[in-house]
């Protein structure tokens, strides 16, 4: 079986935006809608920046419960098993987004505590939906329980997307 699936993969709740960041960040043409467990197989997709080159696979959509086999289970978390790195996109549209974060990082860890080990890019989506004021009440409430840098982007308006393909490059290239 392929040891290695991508250099990074972008894990996150179901229609977190992952499919979505796979086809602005390669040429990848993943399948896009908007309801949940669009993506049943993990997408890849190749991009090059300063020379550099790097695979992403876009993995379809965790739930509570994956480690177990609910949805489409450890199905999904072996693929993530396989990649150097991780994105972890969240919607930070929704509710309460340290539970969604920490409800992931739980099924890693009874998954594999190999998984919470990788590197991690912690990464907010859909900031081009709310506003700037709720957004930073909601990243500083994150920050409060998680002590690590969180990034803002915008795929549909192709915000902040320069800054995460350098720190793809920094994580796969060090």
């Amino acid at each position: 079986q392929l040891k290695v699936i991508a250099d990074v993969g972008i894990i996150g709740l179901p229609n977190a935006g992952k499919s979505s960041l796979l086809s602005v960040l390669t040429k990848a043409k993943p399948k896009i809608a908007d309801y949940p467990f669009t993506t049943l197989d993990p997408n890849l997709g190749v991009t090059n920046y300063s020379d550099k080159e790097i695979t992403l696979a876009d993995i379809p959509g965790l739930i509570e419960g994956a480690h177990e086999g609910t949805g489409l289970g450890d199905k999904f978390l072996r693929h993530i098993e396989r990649c150097k790195s991780l994105i972890h996109l969240i919607d930070v549209t929704d509710k309460d987004i340290l539970k969604n974060y920490l409800n992931i990082r739980k099924e890693l860890s009874r998954y594999s505590s190999n998984l919470l080990k990788k590197k991690e890019i912690i990464v907010f989506n859909k900031i081009d939906m709310i506003n700037s004021e709720e957004i930073e009440k909601k990243i500083n409430n994150f920050k409060k329980k998680v002590k690590k840098d969180i990034y803002k982007i915008s795929v549909i308006q192709n915000k902040g997307l320069i800054n995460i393909k350098k720190l793809l490059i920094s994580n796969v290239y060090r």
